[in-house]
């Protein structure tokens, strides 16, 4: 490189960056260090602690240094130290919290990085009841720090690829070498690799480029999570998980249709009990979609399945009500989905009268002006409130448009319609693949012996071997000796 040229520009990035910060310092008669620095990203007391004060020193600059370089590396006190070799590592070490040392044509960074991020809180989206409470951050060395704490294992490999043109943003791949199949891991590190984009804010953004032969289906093939103890139960199983600087959260591939049916929690409970909830969200998801189309279809096709006494309730229930059910229903869903919106975006200190707002218009106020039945108000909040139960926004978005397309083919016909669109529910979700595997696994197809860990949850200790499904490498979990 050509260290007046690169000076000189650097001297104009300051003209438009004025945190940026460039001291000359004279360690000779002749001879200059270049000290640059940009000190929004960078800790001020690191660098004057371990560089500036190196050089301020005056009497270290004597003839029994040969060798300049070699005494700046060996006296300051940097862990990390990278040989800059371009323009474009430079940039990219500069904004990344590095210090940059030019002496006599040799560019050399050396880390400061400031504290930037947050400390390592409790789980904001994935609330814990019982279980490690410690979570993932945007500091990418503490989301690592925070596996290896718990994977102390050599096999514990970790990639990276600087993935944004602008962003050039760190991506960290980790999988564990003994487990985790070859074809996997290899895509995952191709797919990455090859994305050719501008800038990356969100490991999320990574979805569409690792999923992309699932563009036809509402269902994630990718889950995400910012527990540690999830993402290890998941790297030993054999999976891949991909993490960003910046991000605070963590994917995870494959992923399966009965992966959002678990939580970390299970493992923390009585086997029985942890069944017990399982099946409790399985009827819970079928439940959030059918419930509204099914009581739209009866309702106003084939009220001869209702009983008579209770329809006649209904029939009592909604003489007042100047709106056809399904204009009802997508009414009071579109209230709800009002309501849901505007909780999740609200500050927490005025959630409480969002709440008490919507329970009075949904529960009390619309079905006093006759606008909506009390019927309909139970079917929606008990759809509503099963949808509820997954954490997961990418499952939720699913159930909602599923519901919606349920209650569209049973207002036009009926019971025929509802079965046809529960089919080909049924048949799309059969369809996705995973990385060349189905969706629905190890449910469909049926696989016997991969069920001691599907819906009903054996003891730990009797759970020996990973799923096979996953990987085929190193499938016994307990040592044989």
């Amino acid at each position: 490189m050509n260290i007046s040229e690169l000076i000189k520009y650097l001297e104009n990035l300051q003209k438009d960056m004025p945190d940026i910060i460039i001291r000359k310092i004279k360690v000779g008669l002749f001879k200059y260090v270049y000290v640059i620095v940009d000190q929004t990203v960078s800790s001020s007391d690191r660098v004057n602690d371990f560089v500036l004060k190196f050089f301020s020193n005056k009497s270290i600059f004597g003839s029994s240094f040969k060798n300049f370089k070699n005494a700046i590396i060996s006296n300051i006190p940097a862990i990390n130290y990278k040989n800059v070799r371009s323009k474009d590592e430079l940039v990219e070490f500069l904004f990344s919290g590095f210090t940059i040392v030019i002496y006599d044509g040799e560019v050399s960074a050396y880390e400061t990085r400031g504290e930037l991020d947050r400390g390592i809180n409790e789980p904001s989206s994935e609330p814990v009841v019982r279980g490690p409470k410690d979570s993932f951050t945007e500091n990418y060395e503490k989301n690592i720090g925070l596996i290896r704490k718990r994977l102390k294992s050599e096999y514990l490999v970790l990639k990276e690829v600087t993935v944004g043109k602008e962003s050039k943003s760190k991506v960290g791949i980790m999988y564990m070498s003994n487990i985790c199949e070859d074809e996997l891991k290899n895509e995952v590190i191709k797919t990455l690799e090859n994305i050719n984009i501008d800038g990356v804010t969100d490991v999320n953004n990574f979805k569409s480029y690792i999923d992309n032969n699932n563009r036809f289906t509402f269902f994630p093939t990718c889950l995400y999570t910012e527990k540690p103890d999830d993402v290890c139960r998941y790297l030993l199983e054999g999976r891949v998980i991909v993490t960003m600087d910046n991000s605070p959260s963590i994917l995870i591939a494959p992923t399966f249709f009965i992966d959002f049916f678990h939580n970390s929690e299970d493992y923390y409970h009585k086997p029985f009990f942890s069944s017990f909830m399982r099946i409790v969200r399985f009827v819970s998801f079928f439940i959030a979609i059918v419930t509204p189309a099914l009581f739209i279809a009866i309702v106003t096709y084939d009220q001869e399945i209702i009983p008579v006494s209770l329809l006649i309730n209904f029939a009592e229930q909604r003489n007042n009500v100047p709106f056809p059910v399904i204009i009802e229903a997508f009414l009071l869903m579109f209230t709800f989905e009002l309501l849901y919106e505007g909780d999740a975006r609200t500050p927490v200190n005025r959630g409480t009268s969002l709440s008490i707002l919507g329970a009075l218009i949904l529960g009390d106020a619309a079905v006093q002006a006759g606008l909506i039945s009390p019927i309909m108000v139970i079917v929606v909040s008990v759809s509503a409130i099963s949808s509820l139960i997954f954490t997961y926004y990418d499952i939720q978005g699913s159930i909602r448009f599923w519901r919606y397309l349920l209650m569209i083919s049973s207002a036009l016909f009926g019971i025929v319609g509802f079965v046809v669109g529960f089919l080909i529910l049924i048949i799309n979700l059969c369809s996705v693949k995973t990385f060349g595997k189905p969706y629905t696994l190890p449910m469909l197809p049926f696989l016997k012996n991969e069920q001691a860990d599907a819906v009903i949850r054996r003891e730990i200790k009797h759970i020996k071997k990973r799923p096979t499904y996953i990987t085929k490498k190193n499938v016994i979990r307990e040592d044989s000796k």
